[in-house]
Parts: C-alpha cells; structure tokens; sequence
C-alpha cells in the first residue's frame, strides 16, 4: 500500500501545487498592478505589501485547489487509463480517495494552525500599507465601556496607548478619574505613566470634603484587559480581523460587557471550519467520476465540474458575507452548510466502504 500511497500522492501534489502557485501568483499579479500607483513608494513597503497579499490570498485560493487538484489529478489518471488500472489491482474507490483526502486535511490543519498567530491578521497588515503607508494598526478618539468603567483613548497604536481617560462609574455617578500621557501593556494589566487620579467624594457638600488629586509616575489599570482585544474593539473597520486565539478571548470579554458576539463566532467559524468543506467536497464529487474516457466527453465533463465547484464555494462565500453583516445567524451560515457537506462527503465514502 506505500507504492500506491506515494505513487497517488505524488500525482494529488503535482496538480495541487501547481493549481496553488499558479492561482496565488495570478492574483497576486493582478491586485499588485491595480494598486501599484496607490503603493508607497518605498520598495520595503512593496515586498511587504506582497508578501501579505500573499498570504491573505490563500484563504480564498487554499480550498480552490485542493479540490480543482482532484479533478485534473482524476482526469489525468482517467485519460491515460491509470485509474481503471487502479482498480483492476485491487484498490477499491475509497482507497484511492482515502490518499488524496488525507493531505487535502492536512492543508486545511495547517492553515487552521497558522490561525492562531498573526498570519490571520495578513489583509489588515496589507490594507494598512496600501492607506496608511505602515504596517501597525492604529486608532483613536475610541470610548469603550468595560466593565464600571468608561475609557477614553485618543490614539491606540501596537501595545501603546496615548492621552488614557478612565471614568470609574457607579450608578451613574462618576467616582473617579484617572488620566494617563500613555500605557503599556505588561500582560496582565497596563501600565499607566505619569498619571492624575482624581477622586471625587461620594457626597459632595460645601465646606466638606472635596476632590482628592494624586499624581503617578506609574500605576497599573485595566486588568485582564489585552491590547488585542482592545484593538479588536477600538479599531474603526467595516471588517476587523482575528486570530483564532484573539477570537476566543475577544468573545469572553464581549460576552462579560453584553457585547454582540455574531462578528467574532463568524469569524472564528471562517477560520476553523470554512476550509474543511473542500475535502468532503472532493468526497462528493469523486464517486461521480467515470471509469473510463471511451463513453464520455471529459472536456465538457470537467468544465461541469469545475462549474459545480466554484458555485459551492460561491454560495458558501455569499452566506459568510451575510452572517458578517448580521442577516443570517453564522451557525446558519457557516456552520450548517459545512456539516451538511461533511456528512454527505461522509455518506458517500461509508456507502462505498
């Protein structure tokens, strides 16, 4: 079984890389020359802006291939008889999907994997050089509510903030004010320099008591409160990117404030689950394949499938267009039309066991 495991594994990646490379430079190629003039002209600036397009580009070319790889892999093997030879060995139909399925799931975890780091972060990366000229993420002029306080920040840049309002608030009554030039993040909490706090008594009478003002080179503030998570709610974008990781912790902090979560559940559902409906679909349409060239047109047969495959992947990209504007519930979606796919590619390799 390891000749006929290297030998249909060598023909599935031959076709894979090729459509993967040739797809990737092409789009590549096409977004660079439409926004060349708008690039700066700094050639650091362009690498880098090609560099992120790159891996931005995989999102949408990764599932286009594994499952356009199998059909030119198939139909290579049908025009040159080679799969029939298969068969007359004593291979089953199973046993010659099984080899190609097996790195088609092997692609699709290492692009999940590769969305627990800032790969997933690539298209913001790539939008800030093409508008701002850099490559952080900046904001500013953000009031957020977190937990009793209200925070005010003018510019958010990396793990830095500038010029930090932070309004303790209870009952409607402000209890305390503290302001801060800047604050870092130490991974626990922030570091707030050269501070004012101002509290203010909780009755406030003449001739009593009145505003107490302390002044900080350094204190610490806003606990369990991370820069991603911060930047996720402070950037200004019709589409933010997350990571895996940012996703589940963003959603903690979003459910604790009473925040909508349908943004982070459909973006953490596009990166663990969208990329898997390409295997089960080489699952669905492999049991369709003929045997042999002799009784049909493989050029119109092929040009029918390759329709079938970009209508899927189409309407699978339009329903995770609506579940990111909130006109579907992204367990309709994207999960659901995913789990369909896994269990009708599942259906058919149990039928054919």
């Amino acid at each position: 079984m390891s000749i006929f495991f290297r030998y249909i594994s060598s023909l599935y990646l031959k076709s894979f890389f090729i459509l993967f490379f040739s797809l990737t430079f092409f789009f590549v190629a096409i977004d660079f020359l439409l926004n060349f003039n708008r690039l700066p002209k700094s050639a650091n600036l362009e690498l880098l802006y090609i560099f992120f397009l790159t891996c931005s580009a995989a999102s949408y070319i990764l599932p286009l291939a594994i499952v356009l790889a199998l059909v030119l892999c198939i139909f290579n093997m049908i025009r040159s008889n080679e799969l029939v030879s298969l068969y007359a060995l004593g291979l089953s139909k199973n046993q010659v999907i099984f080899y190609p399925f097996l790195w088609a799931m092997f692609f699709c975890c290492v692009y999940v994997g590769l969305n627990f780091s800032s790969f997933a972060y690539a298209d913001e990366y790539k939008s800030n050089i093409l508008k701002r000229g850099v490559v952080d993420r900046e904001g500013g002029d953000v009031l957020i509510k977190y937990n009793d306080k209200f925070i005010y920040i003018q510019k958010t840049s990396s793990q830095t903030l500038y010029n930090v309002k932070i309004f303790d608030v209870k009952n409607l009554d402000i209890q305390s004010i503290i302001h801060a030039k800047t604050a870092k993040f130490n991974g626990d909490s922030w570091d707030l320099n050269d501070a004012k706090a101002i509290n203010v008594p909780q009755n406030l009478i003449v001739s009593k008591e009145g505003l107490s003002i302390e002044e900080f080179k350094n204190i610490k503030g806003l606990e369990d409160f991370s820069p991603k998570i911060l930047e996720r709610i402070s950037l200004v974008e019709s589409n933010p990117s997350y990571s895996i990781l940012d996703a589940l912790e963003s959603m903690v902090i979003f459910v604790k404030q009473n925040i909508s979560t349908n943004t982070l559940r459909t973006s953490l559902y596009s990166l663990v689950l969208t990329p898997f409906f390409a295997p089960f679909l080489m699952l669905i349409i492999y049991y369709y394949f003929p045997l042999t060239a002799r009784f049909f047109n493989l050029a119109l047969l092929a040009f029918v499938f390759f329709v079938c495959i970009l209508l899927v992947w189409g309407l699978l990209f339009l329903l995770t267009r609506l579940s990111e504007n909130e006109i579907l519930l992204p367990e309709l979606g994207i999960m659901l039309p995913v789990f369909i796919l896994m269990s009708i590619g599942s259906f058919y390799y149990f039928k054919h066991k």
